[in-house]
């Protein structure tokens, strides 16, 4: 950076919203960052080197120019050194590898840090690091324990400091389009009455431990660990990760809150781990139930982990039509047949929607063997062209995301996402697991509970 203050960054303290968190993990302390002058670049240290941390290390830093990577960390040894030595053998860099977080932020020159690591850990490192005076990406869910995603939110509110969690759909263009332009600014689609949304895969994802790691469990224990497999497959582990619910579903019922502008009052769960016998359940469904500004609604969620059939997508209906919605291939438009086409030529000439069918297609459909007609059968479009609403990123979602960050860091955008906005999600989503918990029961949650 241009500005040379390291010394304003070592300022310590001796208390830190690390004790009494149960870990021990490196000398706490607090630091004043340097605030950025226009230009600079934005220094930033990665915490966590396995596959999500080196996407942000070699798929999303190198794209974002304001960004300037200075330090890895990492508690696996090999992990933390091979992401050093590619970045800097890469790009010329040099960038520096700590086992220890604390040791890291009082010796290097940061801005910011992104938190690329097991939920369970997000909390202390994200508190400690924003009254440090540090800026913070985190990786959702904020954590595994509703009462520290509270503490993230309340300390992005004291300290000022900006904090994104990282749900990328909220910095996805063609969801923001969506949401800006076609549901907000034109109410395209009517009321919004339902949500349905799946991620359904083949198989829960595990890694085995790799040699060259050479983990020594005695020592890594002090970071919350008890066995190797923790180490690679924290997510299967109650104590360290949310499940599928948290890791998976989190993103698109956040989706569902954005677009509904609410979030639900009422959730009904279920799920079990009857198939990969892991802590955590592998299928879970749930019904949540809404009263958005418009109106009633209901969402419909389901995670399955032994079948990718229909695979990833969410889907919105309203009265005057529905689209479905992913960061895959499926994304359409339909309008409801009740609506006169002429009312929607408006969004075909504006360049938002093209037309990929009309009504005679749809005519051979209605009469079939079983005497069940089609009430409404709709008309389909695509999105054609997003625009008219400000930034427009075209880039992968995972980058659009921290390069909001990035430059929210520098005043030149907002967060796309913000801590209080997420927690608001984040407490959605921990009232499922209450309700799978209770075996399907019940579950609601009262206003007051969404307030930081």
């Amino acid at each position: 950076m241009a500005i040379d203050s390291t010394t304003n960054r070592r300022n310590f303290i001796k208390n830190s919203a690390l004790f009494g968190t149960g870990l021990v993990l490196g000398t706490p302390f607090n630091i004043t960052a340097n605030p950025l002058k226009v230009g600079d670049k934005v220094n930033i240290a990665v915490v966590g080197c396995g596959g999500r941390g080196r996407g942000v290390i070699f798929n999303n830093i190198p794209k974002i120019p304001s960004a300037n990577l200075v330090a890895v960390c990492d508690i696996v040894e090999s992990r933390r050194e091979q992401a050093k030595n590619e970045f800097n053998s890469m790009y010329g860099a040099k960038v520096k590898a700590y086992e220890n977080f604390h040791k890291m932020l009082e010796k290097e020159n940061l801005d910011a840090v992104a938190l690329i690591t097991p939920d369970f850990w997000h909390m202390p490192h994200a508190v400690d690091a924003m009254e440090a005076g540090f800026h913070v990406y985190c990786e959702k869910a904020m954590s595994n324990s509703l009462t520290d995603a509270r503490k993230m939110a309340e300390s992005m509110k004291k300290t000022g400091k900006l904090l994104q969690i990282g749900r990328q759909r909220r910095s996805n263009d063609r969801y923001r389009f969506t949401k800006k332009v076609l549901l907000d600014r034109e109410k395209m689609f009517g009321r919004l009455t339902h949500a349905i949304g799946q991620w359904n895969r083949s198989q829960i994802w595990t890694q085995p431990p790799n040699k060259q790691d050479k983990i020594d469990i005695n020592k890594v224990k002090q970071y919350g660990f008890e066995t190797v497999d923790q180490i690679y497959n924290w997510r299967n582990y109650k104590k360290l990760g949310g499940g599928v619910v948290s890791d998976l579903g989190s993103h698109q019922i956040d989706i569902f809150n954005w677009f509904f502008d609410a979030y639900p009052h009422t959730v009904y769960a279920t799920g079990n781990n009857s198939y990969f016998n892991f802590e955590q359940a592998d299928t879970m469904a749930t019904i949540l139930e809404y009263d958005t500004p418009k109106g009633p609604a209901i969402g419909i969620y389901e995670n399955i982990s032994n079948s990718r059939a229909i695979g990833v997508y969410e889907r919105f209906i309203g009265d005057h039509g529905a689209f479905i919605i992913s960061e895959g291939k499926d994304n359409k438009i339909y309008r409801e047949s009740r609506v006169d086409s002429k009312a929607w030529e408006k969004y075909i000439n504006a360049g938002y929607i093209t037309n990929l069918a009309d009504m005679q297609k749809y005519k051979a459909k209605e009469s079939g063997d079983s005497g069940i007609k089609e009430t409404a059968p709709q008309v389909s479009y695509d999105i054609n062209e997003m625009k008219d609403m400000g930034k427009i990123y075209n880039l992968a979602a995972h980058t659009a995301h921290f390069y909001n960050f990035v430059e929210s860091v520098r005043e030149e955008e907002q967060l796309n996402y913000d801590a209080i906005t997420s927690y608001k999600s984040e407490v959605c989503i921990y009232k499922i697991h209450d309700a799978i918990n209770r075996k399907g029961d019940k579950v609601k949650i009262r206003p007051k509970e969404y307030e930081v």
